[in-house]
């Protein structure tokens, strides 16, 4: 019984070791947090505030809302946030993983842990599963995209090697314990609600099911493959339906967003091009962030390409030198320069692997013996090509035009992080093989040199010849190019050529130090497993701290603030916002002219023209690039060169600054009279700048309005045009599939009705209306055909479209009480579909966990 214990505690103990290891490891790097401190990350704080309004309201009044009125007009919460609803247990399962730091450790260490589950059901020893947990959740990518905030994606990676996990556990001929891994690691990568990473996980998925498949009828144990498939696809239906009320919502907003097919037809002369992509994004914004061919080595030399967008140089750096000596202010920390030279028009950092993993992938695709090192590998080599976009585009065109919802995702550098994993465990998976003692110490030799040779002489000779193939000029210099002297961009360049040769030396130190001790365990008369053991060991502590120096260029202790500090910098309240929150009327909107659509803070406060999100409603955008825009774009330029005029004044002793917000208003004012599309979304206020009073748009046509007449148009071209010919008071422009809507109703225009809003809340509307006939009604609130249902005086009633992105309803004569609502019926059942799942899938998992527990105590007894 004891020696029984004993080996069970002997079983464990490893596993605990290497989570304490984890532990240790990300909350070293993450110390900020312990004392207190946050990360300052731009898409959080865009988060916060396009979340505020449906926040407050769940915690003010403890009610739900799928829709928010704060950003753009209007639009639904599914990718932003909801609070409340019916409960999802998985998020009890990832309690002790968030409270690390939901947006920063945590996922660190989740990829950590699921990385090792990996590694360990492939039959690693923990050392190597260790190895691979740390290559693999220290790459760049994961700090850099944590550093911008991008923290749905890093919790999606997080959880992609416990789906692989789930596949490789199948190769094994474990199918009952493939599907639960299959199963949980799917339904908490869909929870953290990155479509992009699923998508990207699935193919990775595909390719090595057919692996497995063909070994399968290789070996003529049909029955396995049958069984496999079964359990993988019941795997994949109970992640889904735990996920069923957000993947309703990524259908419904990929068919509602940007990410959906437009209804006007193609303006470009290639119109079968515009047509494709009509079905999804536009390909030039797809493809934007393509990465480049050569850049690619940034794999294993990090500032191949020069790093970020806004690298920091040194006082030993050339451009510092030269500023210097041409008498320029230059900071004693160094200057920060656009370093970068590759084919992205800008990044926040490279996507590094790690020298060692580099070396180690070559080393493995010569010694692994498997079959299943091909499917990483074509899976790898597809990825790469993915990730090159544009720069490959016969190939990427084949996806984006034929791939089943490949043209719903942008930046397609994103692929790498598929090679990220299938690199790691070629690369962890070679050193094993090379560590067993199985194969031929020659042949293992012979592996060593060639991998050593081609990793360690592409470093040499990038650090010997930088400027062999580059000129270190990239096409994005242009921009600013004009804006700086001859001498600062050649020192630039100069600098450029310094960063990739010393990072070029920087890995071959790496790569020659890992390569030494492979070769010393060739060499060495020692214990194989001990050999083993003690090379891992110092393989892991040489990946460790390759990963961190680069890690720590992006994200380190700079980068976090007091908490105190974090939020007086995110949501400043500033003057105007101060001015417009004393106005307690229940619905109006504020533009504000600064970064209008690509930035959330305004939502903080107010219901905000625009806003900050990459999946924004179709119809509202196209109407931002037909009016919309132009509109904002116009006023921007009038306000600017009256403030101007204004300061001038000033400086000139004219004036003083109490009388700059009444000649603003003066001079702007009947601007406001063409700004149609501002007008009929209720722009009542606009913040022209923070610490001056806003201005008030007198023309603002307010919550609803009566209108004297309709006009039907016949398709979305038809009804785009006719917004620029109207008048929104007077007519509504309606799309002919709403025609029924109208029959009968024949407007007998009232002068004297009414129709105010009385209350409102994200979800609820409501309005009173006082007519002496039946009119029509617009209202200045976004439609959208799935949730919003209209009530006059508790009964149902339908409602439609008008003027492009506008609702509009018939409401009968009279006094009446209009209330809007929004209830996505088939969403709410999907959550509830959700609840039941999940309580399932966290009961199978338990009986997994507690199964060898009872079977032991029944041996026990026996």
């Amino acid at each position: 019984m004891i020696n029984k214990e004993q080996s069970l505690m002997g079983k464990i103990l490893p596993h605990v070791i290497a989570i304490i290891v984890f532990l240790a490891i990300t909350m070293i790097y993450f110390s900020p947090l312990l004392e207190g401190k946050v990360l300052m990350q731009s898409d959080v704080a865009h988060y916060n505030g396009a979340a505020q309004e449906v926040r407050e309201y769940y915690y003010k009044e403890g009610q739900s809302s799928a829709w928010t009125g704060s950003m753009f007009s209007g639009m639904p919460t599914y990718q932003i946030g909801i609070w409340g609803g019916s409960p999802n247990f998985l998020d009890y399962l990832e309690i002790p993983l968030r409270a690390l730091g939901a947006g920063t450790a945590g996922p660190v260490f989740t990829a950590m842990l699921m990385a090792y589950i990996l590694f360990c059901v492939m039959g690693f020893r923990p050392g190597f599963s260790i190895l691979g947990a740390v290559a693999y959740s220290l790459s760049s990518y994961n700090f850099i995209i944590l550093d911008a905030g991008h923290v749905t994606k890093a919790w999606a990676l997080a959880y992609m090697p416990l789906i692989v996990a789930g596949l490789m556990v199948l190769f094994r001929k474990k199918v009952f314990l493939g599907g639960l891994l299959i199963a949980l690691g799917l339904a908490l990568q869909i929870k953290s609600n990155h479509l992009q990473m699923t998508y990207y996980t699935a193919i990775l998925c595909a390719i090595l099911f057919i692996v497995f498949a063909i070994q399968m009828i290789a070996e003529k144990d049909i029955k396995t493959l049958l069984r496999a498939s079964g359990i993988s696809l019941a795997a994949v239906v109970i992640a889904a339906l735990c996920n069923m009320g957000s993947i309703y919502a990524n259908l419904e907003m990929a068919r509602e967003s940007t990410r959906g097919k437009s209804e006007l037809t193609a303006s470009s002369d290639n119109s079968q091009e515009t047509a494709k992509q009509s079905a999804g994004l536009d390909k030039d914004y797809a493809f934007a962030w393509s990465y480049g061919k050569a850049e690619t080595f940034t794999l294993m030399i990090p500032n191949m390409n020069g790093g970020s967008s806004g690298g920091n140089l040194d006082q030993s750096s050339n451009l510092y030198q030269e500023m210097v000596k041409n008498g320029a202010q230059v900071d004693a920390n160094g200057v920060r320069a656009n370093t970068y030279w590759g084919a992205q028009p800008f990044t926040e950092g490279p996507v590094y692997f790690g020298a060692i993993i580099c070396f180690l992938f070559l080393l493995g695709m010569i010694v692994i013996r498997s079959k299943v090192k091909w499917g990483l590998f074509a899976a790898t080599v597809l990825f790469i090509f993915l990730a090159w976009g544009s720069n490959m585009e016969w190939f990427n065109d084949l996806f984006f035009y034929h791939f089943p919802l490949y043209s719903k995702f942008r930046a397609v550098s994103t692929a790498l992080v598929i090679p990220a994993l299938t690199m790691v465990i070629i690369a962890v998976w070679g050193l094993k093989e090379f560590l067993s003692g199985e194969a031929d110490n020659e042949k293992l030799k012979k592996a060593l040199y060639i991998s050593l040779g081609v990793a360690g002489g592409l470093c040499l000779f990038f650090w010997i010849m930088p400027g062999f193939f580059f000129n270190f000029t990239a096409a994005a210099d242009e921009a600013w190019r004009s804006q700086v002297p001859d001498w600062y961009y050649n020192a630039l360049l100069a600098d450029r050529k310094d960063l990739l040769s010393s990072d070029a030396l920087r890995s071959l130190v790496y790569i020659l130090l890992a390569g030494a001790v492979l070769f010393f365990s060739l060499k060495t008369k020692m214990e194989k497993q001990k050999v083993s053991l003690y090379a891992s060991i110092a393989v892991i502590i040489l990946v460790l701290t390759d990963l961190w120096g680069v890690d720590k260029r992006y994200l380190n202790d700079s980068n976090f603030i007091n908490k105190s500090t974090y939020q007086a910098q995110s949501f400043p309240q500033s003057t105007a916002d101060k001015i417009i929150l004393q106005d307690k009327y229940p619905s109006y909107r504020v533009l504000n002219l600064q970064n209008t659509f690509k930035d959330a803070a305004t939502s903080y406060y107010h219901k905000s023209i625009g806003g900050y999100h990459a999946a924004k409603l179709k119809r509202y955008d196209e109407l931002i690039s037909a009016n919309l825009g132009n509109e904002v774009g116009f006023l921007q330029q009038k306000a600017n060169a009256q403030l101007q005029q204004e300061i001038t004044k000033l400086q000139q002793g004219q004036g003083n600054p109490q009388t700059i917000s009444t000649s603003m208003q003066d001079s702007i004012t009947p601007i406001f009279s063409v700004t149609k599309a501002l007008n009929m979304l209720n722009a009542k206020y606009v913040i022209y700048h923070p610490e001056l009073a806003p201005l008030v748009n007198p023309y603002a046509m307010g919550e609803a309005w009566f209108v004297p007449e309709y006009r039907l148009v016949n398709n979305a071209d038809e009804e785009m045009a006719a917004l620029n010919n109207i008048e929104p008071l007077k007519t509504a422009i309606v799309d002919k599939r709403f025609e029924q809507e109208l029959a009968g109703l024949n407007i007998v225009p009232d002068s004297a009705a009414t129709i105010n809003m009385t209350e409102y809340k994200p979800n609820i509307l409501t309005y009173k209306s006082k007519a002496a006939t039946e009119q029509l009604a617009v209202l200045s609130e976004i439609y959208f055909s799935d949730g919003w249902q209209a009530y006059i005086d508790g009964k149902e009633v339908p409602h439609f479209r008008a003027d492009w992105t506008l609702r509009a309803l018939r409401v009968p004569a009279g006094e009446h009480e209009i209330v809007f609502k929004f209830e996505p019926k088939d969403y709410y059942t999907s959550r509830t579909v959700a609840t039941a799942s999940s309580g399932i899938l966290l009961l199978l998992l338990i009986g997994m966990l507690v199964m060898p527990f009872v079977k032991r105590n029944k041996e026990t007894e026996k």
